[in-house]
């Protein structure tokens, strides 16, 4: 029986229109709805109860690799529990539950005569992670209803449109298909990652921006001409087309992996770029009559003050973007063509990586994983802006977090919140600083600290004799490489002798942009360039034996043709032998660090990053890009 039928019955039983008995059925819906929604149960007398319940986050099979799983997030549902005289009524048979919703394929799926209704169902699974989905078949179901019911079309097979869902028992779902295509629907179940990689498929943000900002321009004609700079608040309401821009690009951004937005203003126009990858690429250009707006629009979400142009604002704000939380950290910086923003994006629902994620292994692997269990000394990763040193360092408190060890971090800002430990972030407008907020650490009994970053001689300090007394301390520092961080900190005022006695390794990492695995072929390197790439090696253990083939990325529709896909982790890591803390004491260059290091076998980032472009993770191009000196 489909709702026509049922609202057919129900009217012939009531005297009641189709329209009133629809209208009918509607409120009562939202009664239910509302009910359950506030945690109420609802009971019918001779029927049941519908009760509200929360289906823990749990892992499966992963269909692909069964020596995978995948996580699946916590979810709310709603449970039938029958009375005892439904049941008996009913007989809880398959030949008194053998009607089905038309609208649902039941081939191959239809229990015997006899057969317990509980039997398990089979639901196909579809991998979405190399399928092209024709415009065509996308035009069955809008993008906001594919995005609400987290549902996509793919085909259209044996007259029945095949549905990728994440919960192929969201009958509400099926049922919103069926009535806005008219077609028999085939439920087959895909990964939460796979359905957003395919949702992206749907129109192109120049598509959608054009329309946002015809609106805009449409608001504006119906407006007089305004020489303030500020805009008027129903400019930049929620549901004015400046706000729409706004969520649209950030939504385009979490879905096409970006890292940051920059939002530009030139003399004329307006550039939009994202970072995808670690590399600017240009997403749209929109109007200069735009500009302002949209910027008043990102402070009014960070909670900046709209009428401050002159200096910069920092600030940051959370949205919902595909059923996950979206922490953004704001920048605002006045140039000479306006205000440009950078919005940082860090999706917490990716969770945290491991070390082994990052591109650890080896000998450099194992010589962190020992460092890391030493109960006292310092821990050091080095590196640009935006080389994944926080990342490591998550990595690192994941790997040695538990019950046991109390574990505190003093960040700028906090940009994964991870339970179990206490996380701390720093305020310099009321003199909450690293130094000041490290003081205070000491004295809460603690294992392991962690340091965002040190900057001074004040942090450098205190984090040094927090290492001298027994705790195990992890930070940051900005340098070139691993030999680097002994000078930077000599500069800071600290005295050799104390940094030889304190640091345990340092590490100097980059990110290097990982080849498309649908798309590598091998590449053909000229003989000069690999003469000086075995001039490189020459003498590393990991070397020996491999044939120098190299490989790119050709480009396809999964990497958007760009030949990458995801980034990995080039390592350099120094453990502080004996003798390099003799030659530190005695106050030399970082070279000469470097060279004693790599004589008692230190891989540097180079040639890390030269053996991980000969197995095929990266190219050789990305390696000089991420290493130049």
């Amino acid at each position: 029986m489909n709702n026509t039928q049922f609202v057919k019955i129900i009217s012939e039983k009531t005297r009641q229109k189709p329209k009133e008995t629809q209208n009918t059925l509607r409120y009562f819906n939202d009664i239910i709805a509302n009910t359950l929604k506030n945690g109420d149960k609802v009971t019918m007398n001779e029927f049941g109860a519908m009760v509200s319940a929360n289906v823990a986050a749990r892992q499966i099979i992963d269909f692909r690799d069964k020596s995978k799983k995948i996580n699946l997030p916590e979810q709310k549902t709603i449970r039938f529990r029958p009375s005892i005289s439904f049941k008996s009524d009913t007989k809880v048979t398959n030949s008194a539950n053998t009607a089905q919703t038309p609208n649902v394929s039941a081939a191959a799926n239809t229990p015997r005569e006899g057969e317990n209704i509980t039997k398990p169902v089979y639901i196909p699974f579809i991998d979405l992670s190399q399928k092209k989905i024709p415009k065509e078949i996308l035009d069955y179901i809008p993008e906001h209803m594919a995005r609400k019911y987290q549902i996509i079309p793919t085909e259209i097979k044996n007259n029945k449109l095949i549905l990728a869902m994440i919960d192929p028992e969201d009958q509400e779902a099926i049922e919103s298909v069926w009535k806005k295509t008219g077609l028999e629907v085939e439920p087959h179940i895909c990964t939460l990652t796979d359905l957003n990689n395919a949702l992206s498929q749907y129109s192109a943000i120049s598509t959608e921006m054009a329309e946002l900002v015809k609106d805009k321009s449409a608001d504006d004609d119906a407006k007089k001409e305004r020489k303030d700079k500020i805009p008027k608040s129903e400019e930049i309401a929620e549901d004015s087309p400046a706000s729409k821009i706004v969520t649209s690009l950030i939504k385009k951004a979490v879905r096409e992996r970006a890292s940051d937005i920059h939002i530009e203003p030139n003399e004329d126009e307006v550039i939009v770029r994202f970072r995808i990858d670690g590399v600017l690429k240009k997403i749209i250009i929109i109007p200069k009559d735009v500009q302002n707006a949209v910027i008043s629009r990102i402070k009014i979400l960070s909670d900046l003050k709209i009428d401050e142009t002159r200096l910069p604002q920092d600030g940051r704000f959370r949205m919902v973007i595909d059923q996950g939380e979206i922490d953004l950290r704001i920048s605002i910086l006045p140039n000479v063509n306006g205000e440009k923003a950078v919005l940082r994006i860090l999706d917490t629902t990716k969770g945290l990586l491991t070390l082994e994620d990052l591109g650890l292994r080896g000998r450099a692997y194992e010589i962190l994983e020992d460092n890391i269990k030493k109960s006292h000394g310092m821990i050091l990763v080095t590196g640009p802006t935006g080389s994944g040193k926080t990342t490591s360092l998550y990595a690192m408190i994941q790997k040695i977090m538990n019950e046991e060890i109390n574990i505190v971090t003093l960040e700028d800002p906090v940009e994964y919140r991870i339970k179990g430990i206490n996380q701390s972030q720093v305020k310099s407008e009321i003199n909450f600083t690293f130094a000041n907020g490290l003081r205070s650490i000491v004295r809460q009994d603690p294992d392991v600290i962690m340091i965002g970053e040190i900057r001074d001689y004040e942090t450098a300090d205190m984090a040094i004799h927090a290492a001298l007394t027994g705790h195990v301390v992890l930070s940051t520092l900005h340098t070139n490489d691993a030999s680097g961080a002994i000078p930077r900190l000599v500069d800071m005022k600290i005295e050799p002798f104390l940094i030889a006695s304190t640091i345990n390794i340092v590490i100097a990492q980059r990110l290097a942009r990982k080849i498309c695995d649908k798309c590598r072929v091998e590449q053909e390197i000229p003989k000069e360039e690999i003469e000086y790439i075995i001039k490189i090696m020459a003498g590393s253990k990991e070397a020996a034996g491999k044939k120098y083939t190299f490989y790119k990325g050709k480009g396809c529709d999964i990497c958007g043709g760009t030949g990458y896909k995801g980034r990995i982790g080039i390592f350099e890591i120094l453990p502080i032998s004996e003798k390099i803390k003799e030659i530190m004491i005695a106050k030399v260059s970082s070279q000469v660090i470097s060279n004693e290091a790599i004589k008692e076998g230190m891989i540097s980032l180079k040639q890390d990053g030269i053996l991980k472009a000969l197995d095929g993770l990266t190219s050789i191009e990305e390696v000089w890009r991420v290493t130049k000196d």
